[in-house]
């Protein structure tokens, strides 16, 4: 089980000329397997935005994060449970552990481009980020350490508007950790229902492909600022001999909260 939420805002300062700031924080909990293993995470995020053309922004942040990986382990089952005859529960284990719980802090970095048509709803982005910079130790020992890998990913999203009323888009991920490898590619389809203002109503369907790894059916709704999206993967690796091909269900809600910049103060008039 995995939760998720994040929030994010545009700062005005005044004498940036063209450019803005941006801070952001999100929460992160996740937990999985007979031992509840977890990890709870907490993330502040600085960025700053600079308009370098009419339709071009690159930006650049990072990020610091506090977190803590458990787990249970009056929950696992260990060899020395069998009793010779049949595996006993109720034995003791020699099995030990110097802490249940290990605390860290995680430094990352990225830069974004974005291009917005000023002339259509088209826009594109292209991201490169760098995450667990300081490779913090997660070890449940003390004398031994387990260092987290640096994290590398590149991402890009590429929306068409095709008519007045529908846009396609295709967009791609990849990660890269230690000896560990994702990619993620996928396409979708948006239909604007009503484009009135005050009623912006939308529509979206896609798939995508996890290589390696699992197919994925997405589909959303667009209601003025606000973006509900529910996706579903079927996995196809060999790990499907323990989930029946069966994936889960993500569901993410979004709003955006808008608010103008002020005009820059001046006189209407001369005063003679």
């Amino acid at each position: 089980m995995t939760l998720v939420g994040s929030y994010d805002e545009k700062l005005y300062m005044p004498g940036l000329q063209n450019g803005l700031l941006a801070w952001g924080l999100s929460f992160v909990r996740d937990e999985a397997g007979d031992g509840n293993l977890s990890w709870t995470m907490l993330q502040g995020s600085l960025s700053y935005i600079q308009q370098v053309a009419d339709e071009w922004y690159l930006s650049g942040g990072m990020s610091i994060t506090g977190g803590q990986r458990a787990f249970e382990p009056d929950k696992l089952f260990f060899g020395d449970q069998f009793n010779g005859d049949i595996f006993d529960p109720d034995l003791s284990t020699g099995e030990g552990f110097d802490q249940t719980a290990a605390a860290f802090f995680n430094i990352g970095t990225g830069l974004n481009l974005y291009f917005q048509s000023l002339d259509s709803r088209s826009s594109a982005y292209l991201g490169l980020a760098g995450g667990n910079l300081n490779r913090p130790n997660l070890s449940f020992f003390n004398q031994t350490e387990v260092r987290l890998p640096m994290r590398i990913g590149a991402h890009g999203l590429g929306l068409l508007q095709v008519n007045d009323d529908w846009d396609v888009g295709v967009q791609a991920q990849w990660l890269n950790q230690g000896p560990y490898q994702e990619i993620v590619t996928s396409a979708f389809v948006k239909l604007h229902l009503s484009k009135q203002v005050g009623q912006e109503l939308a529509v979206r369907l896609g798939g995508g492909y996890r290589f390696g790894d699992a197919f994925m059916l997405e589909m959303g709704a667009y209601y003025l600022n606000w973006r509900l999206m529910i996706s579903y993967d079927i996995n196809t690796s060999p790990f499907q001999v323990a989930t029946n091909g069966r994936g889960g269900p993500e569901i993410s809600l979004r709003h955006i909260i808008t608010r103008v910049k002020p005009p820059d103060e001046f006189k209407s008039c001369p005063i003679f």
